[in-house]
């Protein structure tokens, strides 16, 4: 049976949390600080209320968190709504936030089943495009967003965390 995409519940607010840890933690390996990868853990209690109020308050901002299953277990995510960086003079865009997959199910077709429903509420929601931010050293993301019809925009900025600076592309894709 493959995966299974529904709206994120609060009661899912942990596993989305754990998985996130787990998918920072092998995703970037060789990109951000071991340190600061080991110590996510130590943050999980706070990136489980923050999931918690990323899902009650969804919908109230317009906002969306999916969850992908397999045989029952939350295997990955999947955020967005509004673009938060689109410039005034573009039309409004959609946004992806966020998409990561627990890396026990990588390769099982979580990810691209999270971005088809991620690009259809998108699209239903009525926007004529939408973006994403990846880190530039992230090959195995950029390849996979690319195969989903994602294109570097040229747009760059710093993406700052553990006390590192590390930069970020960004994608856009048509969605109408």
């Amino acid at each position: 049976m493959g995966p299974v995409v529904r709206q994120a519940e609060v009661t899912d607010a942990a596993a989305i949390a754990s998985s996130h840890v787990r998918s920072w933690q092998a995703g970037y390996a060789d990109v951000i600080s071991d340190e600061f990868l080991q110590s996510l853990g130590s943050e999980l209690p706070r990136r489980i209320l923050h999931w918690q109020t990323r899902i009650l308050g969804a919908e109230a901002e317009s906002r969306f968190v999916l969850v992908g299953e397999l045989e029952g277990e939350l295997a990955g995510w999947l955020s967005g709504g509004p673009c938060a960086d689109a410039g005034r003079d573009e039309p409004p865009l959609g946004e992806v936030y966020g998409c990561y997959v627990d890396p026990a199910h990588w390769r099982q077709g979580v990810g691209s089943a999270l971005m088809a429903a991620g690009i259809e509420q998108l699209t239903r929601a009525g926007y004529p495009a939408a973006v994403l931010w990846v880190l530039a050293d992230n090959p195995r993301a950029r390849a996979f967003y690319e195969r989903h019809g994602w294109l570097p925009d040229g747009a760059r900025k710093p993406f700052e965390v553990g006390g590192g600076r590390y930069p970020e592309v960004r994608y856009r894709r048509l969605l109408t």
